[in-house]
């Protein structure tokens, strides 16, 4: 199924572009979420493992990346890929100024293995067209409440 998108007109943002030039530019619409629980069942499908089993290891990926995260390590997790703990902060004069309250953006990097990379470059995609209301002729009546005679 290809991956759905839609136009929206944004400010150019190209090199010498005039002050007010807009263009139209894909964004990427979701078609949906996988709950962790339908994720958990679709892995057991293909698996010896049930879907209590997939859930828990899931669980314990996550105690332990905290963890690792936590103490600075990257977190290579196959081919799914990387988790790294980022971070940036406010710079001050001198070393003796800076304190750990001023590191802000604090988040996790995620880099896709190869397999995720490879895949993203194979989708196909389909614009989505926006859904028109029904149209009521005119005569037609209230269906909801009909006349009773």
């Amino acid at each position: 199924m290809p991956a759905k998108y839609k136009l929206v007109l944004r400010k150019d943002m190209r090199k010498n572009a005039a002050v007010d030039a807009k263009l139209y530019y894909a964004n990427a619409k979701a078609a949906g979420t996988v709950s962790v629980y339908e994720l958990c069942e679709l892995i057991a499908e293909d698996s010896t493992a049930s879907s209590g089993d997939v859930k828990l290891i899931l669980d314990e990926l996550i105690r332990v990346m905290r963890r690792s995260l936590g103490k600075g390590e990257v977190v290579q997790v196959g081919e799914l890929g990387n988790f790294q703990l980022q971070f940036g902060s406010t710079g001050t004069a001198t070393e003796k100024e800076f304190s750990q309250s001023l590191i802000k953006n604090k988040r996790i990097l995620f880099r896709p293995g190869k397999m995720l990379r490879d895949a993203v470059n194979n989708y196909t995609f389909e614009k989505l067209v926006p859904e028109t209301p029904p149209v009521s002729e005119p005569g037609g009546g209230d269906e909801e409440n009909p006349d009773i005679l």
